[in-house]
């Protein structure tokens, strides 16, 4: 434990604290925001006034996010950001340090309206799984703050691989990238493979749902691809495109 706190020591002083809650299953969400309905509705009636009722549902929303955020939850209980890394606090007290040079790559979800989660994904090198967080205040601002601090290296990496391989392959072969242009192979068995010079593609970007997107002159919908760090993988085609069009 010494030897784990001293690393976690050697990450420098305290940027931030990430802290996770348990957050409420759908039906009892939906079930609370019910009987701030029917509160509302009683309050209203009593009071022969129908004003209160965007206030009230307003107060009940915020209190059931507090109340998410006040709950104890098992496992992990923190993740503090250090100069030097990440620092994952276990509700045990244990700490777990990661520093920046130890991460691979990150990947980021925002969830969705259907009950999905907000949820990313970290890579530390050489292990076989990554290692998943959700349910943390500031998600979405922790992996912004992981793909700032990781995309120059992992960008190098890419340029590095081209050189090496002659080539760079994206989601299992879907986008190759090459110093001549890129080529896309469609999910679809029956769809035509496509092939792109760089002067013809017009630019390529990490779209806001974390995925690449890659627009051509010739295509009026950008092709997007599910890339774990798209900001980097975007960077690494642009470095490209623009070094063969001068």
């Amino acid at each position: 434990m010494a030897d784990v706190a001293g690393a976690a020591g050697r990450l420098g002083p305290v940027l931030r604290v990430h802290r996770r809650f348990r957050p409420l299953s759908w039906p009892a969400r939906v079930w609370l925001h019910s009987c701030g309905v029917a509160v509302s509705v009683v309050v209203c009636l009593a009071l022969g006034e129908w004003w209160p009722a965007p206030v009230l549902a307003a107060a009940a929303v915020v209190a059931v996010s507090g109340y998410e955020r006040l709950r104890p939850t098992p496992g992990l209980r923190s993740v503090r950001v250090h100069e030097g890394g990440l620092v994952l606090v276990s509700a045990g007290g244990g700490e777990e340090p990661l520093p920046w040079r130890a991460m691979e790559a990150t990947e980021y979800s925002p969830g969705g309206p259907h009950g999905e989660y907000e949820h990313g994904r970290i890579w530390p090198a050489g292990a076989d799984e990554p290692l998943v967080l959700a349910h943390l205040g500031g998600l979405g601002r922790l992996f912004r703050e992981l793909e700032e601090r990781l995309s120059p290296g992992l960008r190098a990496a890419l340029h590095e691989t081209l050189r090496a391989e002659g080539s760079v392959r994206f989601v299992r072969g879907r986008l190759t990238v090459t110093a001549g242009g890129l080529v896309h192979r469609p999910p679809h068995p029956l769809a035509a493979t496509e092939a792109y010079r760089w002067p013809e593609v017009h630019s390529a970007r990490a779209s806001a749902l974390g995925e690449l997107e890659v627009r051509t002159h010739s295509a009026g919908l950008p092709l997007t691809f599910p890339v774990p760090n798209a900001r980097a993988a975007a960077g690494f085609l642009e470095d490209l495109r623009t070094a063969s069009t001068g």
